[in-house]
């Protein structure tokens, strides 16, 4: 081959294409490391971003259960049925998005999930027992799903209230 010779010592721009080579390679490592260090604070800010959007979904779901509890405290008092029974089943529906909700947490909330769990399954049997009877005794039978209800509000609202300090503390958020 006439264009290479072996026996030729290196010149000035081989020198300089492997210089050139040297840095293209510093420059990528940088550059490799940059992206990790923005892909790493990207993943932080969408965790954060969950949290919040989590915790603004709770509250929601606060602000329903508060509802609901008026709703059947209305119905146990006035004897209402068809409140009752739209209430309670209300409940059912909201008790398995706040189990979805607090399954998305980063804490474990197994135990409160298995009471809304119950709770839900507490107040779609008193739904049953309030459907298709004629003469029902509403106070007795909506009062104890609304009680476990009620009770139940306030311990989300407090989790509520806690993951949003935690998330006020967090910065760029």
């Amino acid at each position: 081959m006439w264009w290479y010779d072996g026996l030729a010592a290196p010149g000035w721009h081989d020198w300089l294409a492997l210089a050139l080579t040297v840095v293209g390679f510093w420059i990528a490592i940088v550059q490799l490391g940059k992206t990790r260090s923005a892909s790493e604070t990207a993943a932080a800010e969408l965790r954060k971003a969950r949290t919040k959007l989590n915790s603004d979904q709770l509250a929601a779901v606060v602000t329903q259960m508060q509802m609901i509890v008026a709703d059947i405290d209305f119905a146990v008092q006035e004897n209402d049925r068809e409140v009752a029974h739209r209430a309670l089943l209300r409940f059912s529906y909201v008790a398995n998005e706040s189990i979805a909700l607090l399954g998305n947490l980063e804490a474990d909330h197994s135990t409160l999930e298995d009471r809304l769990r119950q709770a839900a399954g507490h107040a779609l049997d008193a739904k049953s027992s309030i459907v298709g009877k004629k003469v029902v005794d509403v106070a007795r039978t909506a009062k104890s799903a609304g009680n476990e209800i009620s009770g139940l509000c306030v311990e989300i609202s407090g989790l509520v209230a806690k993951d949003r300090y935690q998330i006020g503390v967090a910065e760029n958020v």
